[in-house]
């Protein structure tokens, strides 16, 4: 018996052929695209494959001395690393208290607390009240001993009636002193006493 191939089982073959290569290739490009994908959303590691002892999510600190509370801190992540005694924070709120005075606030991008004496270093998009005065700045440090907010970069003070730019800044929380250094550059309206 011999079978002879009709022209339309040649075409049917070449069109399943066809098909059955655009599927294979169509397959393998959504894979390769996924794979992709998923390589630049990897997710951050979990706090057991970081160098940091401990990741605690909505973070609380009260430092007090002689049982009078003299800040508090409120940061919406922080990773505690006990061999350097450092506490790295992601968005960051300080509130220090002054006696008799009202509070001062700061927020910030992020920053580091040192476990063993409470000094801090903020970073970015700084804002804080010192009322009567709003400072920005990008960084900043407190010295917990001295009480004292010390900004090494350009920073802006306005009040109700007055504006400050300066290369450098120092506020003496107790005392409420302000310092300003370097390019100090001001405008004020009304008197000034």
């Amino acid at each position: 018996m011999h079978i002879t191939h009709k022209p339309n089982t040649r075409k049917i073959n070449f069109i399943i052929t066809g098909f059955i290569v655009l599927l294979i290739g169509g397959i393998l490009c959504i894979f390769v695209r996924h794979r992709l994908v998923l390589k630049n959303n990897v997710p951050p590691p979990p706090p057991e494959m970081t160098e940091a002892n401990l990741t605690i999510k909505s973070f609380q600190h009260v430092a007090t001395e002689d049982g009078i509370k003299k800040w508090t801190l409120e940061a919406a992540s922080a990773s505690l690393y006990s061999q350097d005694n450092i506490v790295i924070l992601k968005n960051i709120s300080v509130i220090y208290f002054r006696h008799d005075n009202p509070d001062i606030t700061l927020k910030a991008d992020e920053g580091e607390l040192n476990t063993t004496t409470n000094d801090m270093n903020l970073n970015g998009s700084i804002v804080g009240v010192m009322p009567p005065y709003k400072i920005k700045t990008e960084t900043l440090n407190y010295d917990h001993q001295l009480r004292i907010i010390n900004i090494n970069n350009p920073v802006t003070i306005t009040g109700t009636s007055m504006l400050l730019q300066a290369d450098t800044m120092t506020y003496t929380i107790e005392k409420e002193i302000i310092k300003c250094y370097g390019n100090v550059k001001g405008s004020f309206i009304g008197n000034i006493q």
